[in-house]
């Protein structure tokens, strides 16, 4: 039997991006958009219970990785491959797609903590990360584990 897919972001979601862009405002307050820094990717530290919670999908799910890349930061599109490689393997590195517009890809599951680039178009359904029914990975785990 085929496997749901599900698709999760990276920024927000399993990178704690916020934490980032926060310290990197204060070490480069001239920097207009802290994701413009080379490195800045690839530091990003992950969520709480994010690595364990997406080899948990794993085992239910075809999971892949959407994220969308900064236009700010070309780098980008390598340092978020590299980080997906240090965290979670070369095979989830090859599940790994970048697209500015997440509603072109299709599945079941879409989990994001936005709406402003094609996750509410997306014809699955749109898991709203960080919001109240899904304030954490724990309550995403539980959520499509029981499906």
């Amino acid at each position: 039997m085929k496997k749901q897919i599900v698709y999760v972001d990276m920024d927000g979601v399993l990178c704690d991006y916020e934490k980032a862009a926060d310290r990197d405002k204060k070490l480069f307050p001239l920097q207009p958009f802290p994701q413009s820094r080379v490195g800045f990717f690839l530091e990003l530290e992950p969520m709480k219970d994010a690595i364990e919670s997406f080899k948990k999908l794993e085992e239910k799910y075809d999971v892949w990785i959407l994220t969308r890349p900064s236009v700010q930061n070309v780098a980008c599109y390598t340092e978020k491959a590299m980080w997906v490689r240090n965290h979670l393997g070369l095979e989830t590195q090859r599940k790994t797609i970048m697209a500015c517009d997440k509603s072109l890809l299709k599945g079941e599951f879409l989990i994001d903590d936005v709406t402003e680039h094609g996750q509410s178009e997306f014809e699955g359904e749109h898991i709203h990360f960080g919001q109240e029914k899904f304030p954490n990975w724990k309550s995403v785990v539980e959520y499509l584990m029981g499906k």
